[in-house]
């Protein structure tokens, strides 16, 4: 029996309890061999939002009913000519004709059924896909799975959530809800009194244990899990130390096959604290055991990005128009920084250069004119925004950058936008010469390439 311990989520209090959770209880039944779908869900402890609000649920589901905190069968708009917000529909509780106001519980029953890629592929993988590979189950938080609120005037969707669900898969060894402990199928409960976005990874697959994480679908030996486990605690130091932020997290690892067709030596990975899960590689082949390291110097950074969510992804949630700024470009400046501490400067000096070089014909829209969340394209939040806190830097310096972040980590409730941005910088001690100087340089230009430095 795994004897690891409950307090695996216990980063998530501090800021979490703040603001009033949403609760979710019932059950989800999985079918591994048709990849169908249907839950019972009831969400309670629902925020007094008013009337702006919103009920989100993959597309791939169809509602059977929605139902008040009475019981009663109720309205619901969205089902015709629906609209979409990220990988979910829209719906909206009603009363008569009017949009159920502050509704206290909502109960939804759904169904929906999801391919089955087994030794077949989509032509794409990410985050927010339902995926069934013939062996396991992957759903995430993004994949809107479970119904999720969507808090208008704040843009924020309410995706951490306390739980108590059971999960019932007749074809399963093993069942995983990210935020609680593994456990043997064919059903079992999860409950986190912490709240946290409760990830599903269902299936036939090992579980294997270290003081400091779990590994789920691995297959590693004792000294692989130790190097693997002690690359992983080093770039935790690092964060630690340039963040003021403790990461003291106890990380659940998943390694899992993709649903789109990988070139051999690609991996793709993401996160659903304290969760990573990575595809496209065998985690035992990425460690050299003689050299107590991973044997690529790319999976350094790749993890040092995935870590680095932690922090900006729930320490700070991003919203509003640079979400994907917030949450990618900066965990993808982190993880920079965290390999130039590893490598040596000439790390960050390969990198920008060769950033430079792949996006010198790249047409950003400047960070003060994004309107809309999906401007900062897959190119800008990866590559291209590394490139701006890269500027702040030459601009400012690495510690008072560092001190920028800082600032944004410890600041909650508010839209991540470009005041946002602007406000934490000065808050942080940005002068509001240097602001101008930043902004000119770098925020209205529509390529600042040639103006990087290595």
């Amino acid at each position: 029996m795994l004897k690891f311990p409950l307090s695996l989520c216990l980063f998530f209090i501090v800021f979490s309890l703040k603001a009033q959770t949403p609760h979710l209880s019932g059950k989800a039944l999985v079918d591994m061999q048709t990849g169908q779908i249907t839950c019972e869900f009831t969400i309670s402890n629902i925020p007094n939002l008013g009337k702006d609000y919103q009920l989100l649920l993959n597309k791939g589901f169809n509602i059977k009913h929605l139902k008040n905190e009475n019981g009663d069968i109720i309205k619901y708009g969205g089902y015709y000519n629906g609209k979409m917000r990220g990988e979910g529909l829209v719906y909206t509780p009603m009363n008569n004709n009017e949009i159920l106001e502050n509704p206290k519980q909502l109960s939804i029953s759904y169904t929906g059924a999801f391919p089955i890629y087994d030794g077949e592929y989509n032509f794409t993988d990410f985050k927010g896909l339902i995926a069934f590979n013939g062996n396991t189950l992957r759903a995430s938080e993004q994949s809107k799975w479970y119904p999720i609120i969507y808090d208008i005037k704040n843009d924020q969707q309410l995706e951490q959530v306390t739980f108590d669900i059971t999960v019932e898969s007749k074809n399963a060894q093993q069942i995983f809800v990210n935020g609680d402990l593994p456990k043997a199928g064919p059903s079992a409960n999860f409950k986190s009194t912490v709240p946290l976005a409760p990830m599903l990874f269902i299936g036939n697959y090992n579980v294997q244990q270290t003081s400091n994480a779990l590994f789920l679908n691995t297959n590693m030996n004792k000294a692989q899990l130790a190097v693997f486990e002690a690359e992983i605690a080093e770039i935790k130091a690092y964060y630690k130390k340039v963040l003021s932020i403790p990461y003291d997290t106890k990380n659940v690892f998943i390694e899992h096959t993709a649903i789109e067709k990988f070139n051999k030596g690609r991996t793709w990975g993401f996160a659903s604290y304290p969760t990573i899960a990575i595809a496209g590689g065998n985690l035992g082949e990425t460690v050299d055991e003689a050299n107590k390291k991973f044997k690529d110097s790319t999976d350094y950074p790749f993890y040092a990005h995935e870590i680095g969510h932690y922090y900006f992804g729930n320490v700070l949630q991003p919203n509003s128009t640079l979400f994907w700024f917030f949450l990618e470009s900066t965990a993808e400046y982190l993880s920079i920084k965290a390999s130039e501490a590893k490598f040596g400067k000439i790390y960050g000096d390969t990198y920008f250069k060769n950033a430079t070089s792949n996006l010198k014909n790249f047409k950003a829209v400047p960070l003060n004119k994004v309107k809309e969340i999906n401007q900062v394209n897959g190119t800008y939040r990866y590559s291209y925004g590394p490139l701006l806190w890269r500027g702040l830097e030459q601009t400012i310096g690495e510690k008072r950058t560092f001190d920028c972040l800082k600032q944004c980590l410890n600041t909650k409730g508010k839209p991540t936008d470009y005041a946002f941005f602007k406000e934490q910088a000065l808050k942080s001690g940005v002068s509001n010469k240097e602001w101008t100087l930043f902004e000119q340089q770098f925020i209205n230009s529509e390529n600042v390439t040639a103006l990087i430095k290595y």
